[in-house]
Protein backbone atom coordinates (compact mmCIF):
# COMPACT_ATOMS: atom_id res chain seq x y z
CA UNK A 1 0.00 0.00 0.00
CA UNK A 2 2.88 2.42 0.99
CA UNK A 3 4.62 1.82 -2.67
CA UNK A 4 0.68 2.37 -4.41
CA UNK A 5 0.92 5.29 -2.20
CA UNK A 6 4.41 7.39 -3.12
CA UNK A 7 3.46 6.14 -6.52
CA UNK A 8 0.10 7.88 -6.98
CA UNK A 9 2.12 11.31 -5.92
CA UNK A 10 4.02 11.18 -9.36
CA UNK A 11 1.08 10.26 -11.34
CA UNK A 12 -2.06 11.74 -9.99
CA UNK A 13 -1.82 15.64 -9.91
CA UNK A 14 -1.66 16.76 -5.74
CA UNK A 15 -3.61 20.27 -5.76
CA UNK A 16 -2.92 22.85 -3.57
CA UNK A 17 -2.72 26.77 -3.52
CA UNK A 18 -2.52 29.82 -1.87
CA UNK A 19 -5.14 31.83 -0.16
CA UNK A 20 -4.46 35.70 0.17
CA UNK A 21 -5.89 38.99 -0.96
CA UNK A 22 -4.36 41.29 -3.32
CA UNK A 23 -1.94 38.76 -3.85
CA UNK A 24 -1.45 39.17 -8.02
CA UNK A 25 2.33 39.78 -6.97
CA UNK A 26 2.99 36.46 -5.09
CA UNK A 27 5.59 34.27 -6.43
CA UNK A 28 4.63 30.96 -4.22
CA UNK A 29 2.98 29.45 -7.52
CA UNK A 30 6.50 29.61 -9.00
CA UNK A 31 8.59 28.56 -6.54
CA UNK A 32 5.83 25.87 -6.09
CA UNK A 33 6.03 24.68 -9.55
CA UNK A 34 9.59 24.53 -9.80
CA UNK A 35 9.47 22.51 -6.30
CA UNK A 36 7.46 19.86 -8.34
CA UNK A 37 9.69 19.74 -11.30
CA UNK A 38 12.64 19.46 -9.32
CA UNK A 39 11.15 16.32 -7.12
CA UNK A 40 9.43 14.72 -10.88
CA UNK A 41 6.49 15.12 -8.75
CA UNK A 42 2.83 16.44 -10.44
CA UNK A 43 1.68 19.05 -8.34
CA UNK A 44 -1.40 21.75 -9.62
CA UNK A 45 -0.45 25.25 -7.60
CA UNK A 46 -3.34 27.73 -7.55
CA UNK A 47 -3.56 31.43 -6.46
CA UNK A 48 -6.91 32.17 -4.81
CA UNK A 49 -7.29 36.08 -4.59
CA UNK A 50 -10.15 36.13 -1.94
CA UNK A 51 -11.88 39.18 -0.46
CA UNK A 52 -12.29 38.93 3.39
CA UNK A 53 -16.00 38.84 2.92
CA UNK A 54 -16.19 35.58 0.85
CA UNK A 55 -13.27 33.74 2.65
CA UNK A 56 -14.71 31.42 4.84
CA UNK A 57 -16.74 30.21 1.68
CA UNK A 58 -14.18 29.91 -0.41
CA UNK A 59 -11.97 28.03 1.92
CA UNK A 60 -14.72 25.42 2.67
CA UNK A 61 -14.68 24.63 -1.03
CA UNK A 62 -11.53 24.21 -1.29
CA UNK A 63 -11.94 21.78 1.59
CA UNK A 64 -15.23 20.15 -0.08
CA UNK A 65 -12.86 19.45 -2.70
CA UNK A 66 -10.28 17.56 -1.02
CA UNK A 67 -7.33 19.57 -2.18
CA UNK A 68 -4.08 17.93 -0.27
CA UNK A 69 -3.04 21.67 1.48
CA UNK A 70 -2.48 25.28 1.28
CA UNK A 71 -0.36 28.17 2.05
CA UNK A 72 -2.16 30.87 3.55
CA UNK A 73 -0.94 34.34 3.66
CA UNK A 74 -2.11 38.08 4.72
CA UNK A 75 -4.77 38.49 6.04
CA UNK A 76 -6.27 35.22 6.41
CA UNK A 77 -2.77 33.74 9.06
CA UNK A 78 -5.24 34.19 11.92
CA UNK A 79 -9.24 33.83 10.45
CA UNK A 80 -8.06 30.56 8.65
CA UNK A 81 -7.77 29.26 12.50
CA UNK A 82 -11.86 29.11 12.43
CA UNK A 83 -11.99 26.65 9.14
CA UNK A 84 -9.89 23.81 10.31
CA UNK A 85 -9.98 21.09 12.42
CA UNK A 86 -6.77 20.78 14.54
CA UNK A 87 -3.15 22.53 14.71
CA UNK A 88 0.37 21.55 15.05
CA UNK A 89 1.32 22.03 18.79
CA UNK A 90 3.47 25.32 17.73
CA UNK A 91 0.78 26.70 15.57
CA UNK A 92 -1.12 26.51 18.24
CA UNK A 93 0.63 27.99 20.49
CA UNK A 94 1.87 31.01 18.03
CA UNK A 95 -2.59 31.31 16.76
CA UNK A 96 -1.92 31.75 13.13
CA UNK A 97 -1.39 29.88 10.05
CA UNK A 98 0.35 29.28 6.88
CA UNK A 99 0.06 25.54 5.45
CA UNK A 100 -2.58 23.85 5.48
CA UNK A 101 -2.25 20.10 4.91
CA UNK A 102 -4.70 17.10 4.63
CA UNK A 103 -4.01 14.63 7.24
CA UNK A 104 -4.40 10.55 6.55
CA UNK A 105 -7.61 10.92 9.28
CA UNK A 106 -8.95 13.06 6.91
CA UNK A 107 -8.58 16.36 9.15
CA UNK A 108 -6.99 19.45 8.11
CA UNK A 109 -4.27 20.47 10.26
CA UNK A 110 -2.69 23.68 10.35
CA UNK A 111 1.03 24.65 10.90
CA UNK A 112 3.45 27.54 11.20
CA UNK A 113 6.52 27.16 8.13
CA UNK A 114 7.17 31.03 8.57
CA UNK A 115 8.92 30.43 11.90
CA UNK A 116 11.30 27.98 10.33
CA UNK A 117 11.56 30.43 7.10
CA UNK A 118 12.40 33.43 9.39
CA UNK A 119 14.68 31.63 11.83
CA UNK A 120 16.88 29.75 8.88
CA UNK A 121 16.61 33.33 6.43
CA UNK A 122 18.27 35.58 9.20
CA UNK A 123 20.55 31.84 10.57
CA UNK A 124 21.60 30.31 7.59
CA UNK A 125 21.50 32.83 4.88
CA UNK A 126 22.68 35.92 6.49
CA UNK A 127 24.74 34.32 9.49
CA UNK A 128 22.54 36.24 12.28
CA UNK A 129 22.86 34.39 15.54
CA UNK A 130 19.24 35.37 17.51
CA UNK A 131 19.99 34.55 20.68
CA UNK A 132 21.47 37.23 23.06
CA UNK A 133 20.47 39.53 20.70
CA UNK A 134 17.64 42.93 21.29
CA UNK A 135 14.94 42.97 18.92
CA UNK A 136 12.61 45.33 17.40
CA UNK A 137 9.06 44.38 15.12
CA UNK A 138 7.21 46.39 13.70
CA UNK A 139 3.45 45.08 13.69
CA UNK A 140 1.30 42.54 15.52
CA UNK A 141 -0.67 40.83 13.21
CA UNK A 142 -0.39 37.20 12.00
CA UNK A 143 3.18 37.36 10.39
CA UNK A 144 4.65 39.09 13.77
CA UNK A 145 3.29 36.42 15.96
CA UNK A 146 5.64 34.26 13.78
CA UNK A 147 8.87 36.13 14.45
CA UNK A 148 8.19 36.83 18.26
CA UNK A 149 7.89 33.19 18.61
CA UNK A 150 10.93 32.58 16.80
CA UNK A 151 12.96 35.41 18.65
CA UNK A 152 11.70 34.16 22.12
CA UNK A 153 12.36 29.86 21.10
CA UNK A 154 16.17 31.30 19.78
CA UNK A 155 16.55 32.97 23.18
CA UNK A 156 16.94 36.84 21.44
CA UNK A 157 17.49 39.13 24.93
CA UNK A 158 15.04 42.15 24.60
CA UNK A 159 12.41 42.55 22.09
CA UNK A 160 10.43 45.13 21.50
CA UNK A 161 7.02 44.94 19.77
CA UNK A 162 5.75 48.26 18.04
CA UNK A 163 2.30 48.83 16.84
CA UNK A 164 0.14 51.99 15.79
CA UNK A 165 -2.92 50.12 17.69
CA UNK A 166 -1.28 49.76 20.94
CA UNK A 167 -3.91 47.11 22.80
CA UNK A 168 -3.23 44.42 19.74
CA UNK A 169 0.43 44.96 20.75
CA UNK A 170 -0.35 44.94 24.27
CA UNK A 171 -2.17 41.18 23.46
CA UNK A 172 0.37 39.87 21.67
CA UNK A 173 2.72 40.41 24.49
CA UNK A 174 0.71 38.78 26.98
CA UNK A 175 0.90 36.01 24.66
CA UNK A 176 4.54 36.00 24.61
CA UNK A 177 4.89 35.67 27.93
CA UNK A 178 2.37 32.38 27.79
CA UNK A 179 5.57 31.40 25.19
CA UNK A 180 7.82 32.13 26.98
CA UNK A 181 6.90 29.40 29.92
CA UNK A 182 6.34 26.48 27.24
CA UNK A 183 9.89 27.22 25.86
CA UNK A 184 11.60 27.96 29.50
CA UNK A 185 12.88 31.44 27.45
CA UNK A 186 14.54 34.52 29.10
CA UNK A 187 13.59 36.48 26.77
CA UNK A 188 11.81 40.06 27.60
CA UNK A 189 9.35 41.47 25.83
CA UNK A 190 8.15 44.86 25.60
CA UNK A 191 5.36 46.68 23.79
CA UNK A 192 4.65 50.20 22.59
CA UNK A 193 2.70 52.58 20.62
CA UNK A 194 4.65 54.83 17.77
CA UNK A 195 4.88 57.23 19.89
CA UNK A 196 7.14 55.31 22.54
CA UNK A 197 5.62 56.17 25.64
CA UNK A 198 6.76 54.74 28.97
CA UNK A 199 9.48 53.78 29.84
CA UNK A 200 10.67 53.23 26.34
CA UNK A 201 12.80 55.76 24.56
CA UNK A 202 15.25 56.05 21.79
CA UNK A 203 17.75 54.21 23.32
CA UNK A 204 15.84 50.75 22.26
CA UNK A 205 16.68 51.48 18.73
CA UNK A 206 20.50 52.17 19.34
CA UNK A 207 20.90 49.07 20.88
CA UNK A 208 18.92 47.70 18.76
CA UNK A 209 20.63 44.12 16.52
CA UNK A 210 17.68 43.28 14.32
CA UNK A 211 14.82 45.11 13.40
CA UNK A 212 11.70 43.16 11.50
CA UNK A 213 8.92 44.79 9.96
CA UNK A 214 5.55 42.89 9.41
CA UNK A 215 3.32 46.13 8.32
CA UNK A 216 3.11 46.31 4.34
CA UNK A 217 3.16 49.62 2.51
CA UNK A 218 -0.82 49.05 1.95
CA UNK A 219 -1.42 49.03 5.89
CA UNK A 220 -2.79 52.65 7.23
CA UNK A 221 0.04 52.30 10.00
CA UNK A 222 2.78 52.08 7.38
CA UNK A 223 3.83 56.29 7.56
CA UNK A 224 4.00 56.30 11.30
CA UNK A 225 7.19 54.08 10.80
CA UNK A 226 9.11 56.96 9.26
CA UNK A 227 8.25 58.56 12.80
CA UNK A 228 10.57 56.18 14.66
CA UNK A 229 14.53 57.01 15.67
CA UNK A 230 15.58 54.87 13.24
CA UNK A 231 18.24 57.06 12.52
CA UNK A 232 19.86 55.73 15.99
CA UNK A 233 20.38 52.37 14.30
CA UNK A 234 23.89 51.04 14.32
CA UNK A 235 25.99 50.14 11.72
CA UNK A 236 26.02 46.86 13.71
CA UNK A 237 22.22 46.82 13.07
CA UNK A 238 20.34 44.31 10.64
CA UNK A 239 16.89 45.06 8.87
CA UNK A 240 15.01 42.63 7.52
CA UNK A 241 11.29 43.38 5.84
CA UNK A 242 9.07 40.34 5.37
CA UNK A 243 7.66 41.78 1.93
CA UNK A 244 10.20 40.71 -0.95
CA UNK A 245 8.07 42.95 -3.66
CA UNK A 246 9.64 45.35 -4.66
CA UNK A 247 12.76 43.60 -3.79
CA UNK A 248 13.86 47.40 -2.28
CA UNK A 249 10.39 47.54 -0.46
CA UNK A 250 9.28 50.42 1.13
CA UNK A 251 10.75 50.37 4.61
CA UNK A 252 14.20 49.30 3.27
CA UNK A 253 14.07 51.93 1.51
CA UNK A 254 13.70 54.27 4.42
CA UNK A 255 16.88 53.04 5.63
CA UNK A 256 19.08 53.70 2.18
CA UNK A 257 22.04 55.31 3.14
CA UNK A 258 21.99 54.55 6.57
CA UNK A 259 25.29 51.85 6.88
CA UNK A 260 22.47 49.21 8.00
CA UNK A 261 22.79 45.24 6.67
CA UNK A 262 19.43 44.84 5.35
CA UNK A 263 17.82 42.31 3.48
CA UNK A 264 13.69 41.71 2.35
CA UNK A 265 11.40 38.98 2.57
CA UNK A 266 12.19 36.55 -0.50
CA UNK A 267 14.59 33.97 1.45
CA UNK A 268 12.17 33.78 4.32
CA UNK A 269 9.83 32.94 1.65
CA UNK A 270 11.51 30.58 -0.26
CA UNK A 271 12.51 28.55 3.09
CA UNK A 272 8.86 28.34 4.48
CA UNK A 273 7.91 27.11 0.90
CA UNK A 274 10.18 24.43 1.09
CA UNK A 275 8.73 23.75 4.68
CA UNK A 276 5.37 23.76 3.48
CA UNK A 277 6.27 20.78 0.21
CA UNK A 278 7.86 18.88 2.91
CA UNK A 279 4.54 19.07 4.84
CA UNK A 280 2.19 17.75 1.62
CA UNK A 281 4.82 15.67 -0.16
CA UNK A 282 7.29 13.96 2.32
CA UNK A 283 10.03 15.48 -0.09
CA UNK A 284 12.54 18.48 1.13
CA UNK A 285 13.94 20.61 -1.64
CA UNK A 286 17.13 21.81 -1.40
CA UNK A 287 17.71 25.48 -0.99
CA UNK A 288 20.62 26.08 -3.81
CA UNK A 289 18.73 23.27 -6.07
CA UNK A 290 15.69 26.13 -5.79
CA UNK A 291 17.67 29.02 -6.48
CA UNK A 292 19.01 27.98 -8.96
CA UNK A 293 15.89 27.31 -11.48
CA UNK A 294 14.33 30.73 -10.03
Amino acid sequence: MEIQKDFNLFVRPLFTGIFGYNIKYSLSPLIHSKMSKLSNMNICYGSFDISPKTFGAAFNGFKSLKFKGANITQPYKIEVLNYIECLSGEAELIGAVNTVNLEGDGFYRGYNTDTTGFTKSVGYEFGIELKNKNAVILGAGGASRAVLYSLIKEGAQEILIINRNEGNAKRLFEEANSWKAVLKSNSEVFYSGFNLTGILDDKCFEKCDIIINTITPSEGSFGLIKSLPLKALSGKSFAMDISYNPPLTAFLELLSGKAVKSANGLSMLLLQAIESFYIWTGHRIDLSALKSVL
